[in-house]
């Protein structure tokens, strides 16, 4: 009998579905830290150490859409798609530098996702074509 087989095998890389995820929780942590600049600003001391001023409402504002963004582009990297590699190396890149920007607010959390995005990187970058469709 000859004849070829077409059936498709989908695999994806466990890096490539980890940075998914990661970028999914990073995009909460943003949103819930974006509400928290915006609703309760108060809650936020800022010292003489701080390495960033801002405005408590439109670091919120900015927190709230750069949550939307990863939402999309994790739901991208799910898929496979190429373009929400490329984005999602660059957001993890922004919300590494954000949370250095926001160390002295939250010191532990920030380098928890600092080390995240860096994950989030490694993964896109290294193993983002072991991602077939």
């Amino acid at each position: 009998m000859t004849g070829t087989s077409s059936s498709y095998q989908t695999t994806t890389s466990g890096w490539v579905v980890f940075s998914a995820v990661s970028v999914f929780v990073s995009s909460m942590s943003n949103l819930i830290w974006g509400l928290t600049l915006l609703l309760q600003g108060d809650w936020i001391v800022l010292t003489p150490e701080a390495i960033v001023r801002f405005n408590m409402t439109t670091a919120g504002v900015i927190f709230l859409l750069f949550a939307l963004f990863q939402g999309c582009v994790g739901g991208g990297i799910l898929t496979g798609a190429l373009w929400a590699r490329v984005l999602g190396v660059l957001g993890a890149s922004l919300n590494l530098l954000a949370n250095m920007a926001f160390m002295s607010l939250y010191p532990a959390w920030a380098w928890l996702l600092i080390i995240i995005d860096g994950l989030v990187i490694f993964g896109l970058t290294v193993h983002g074509d072991e991602v077939s469709g």
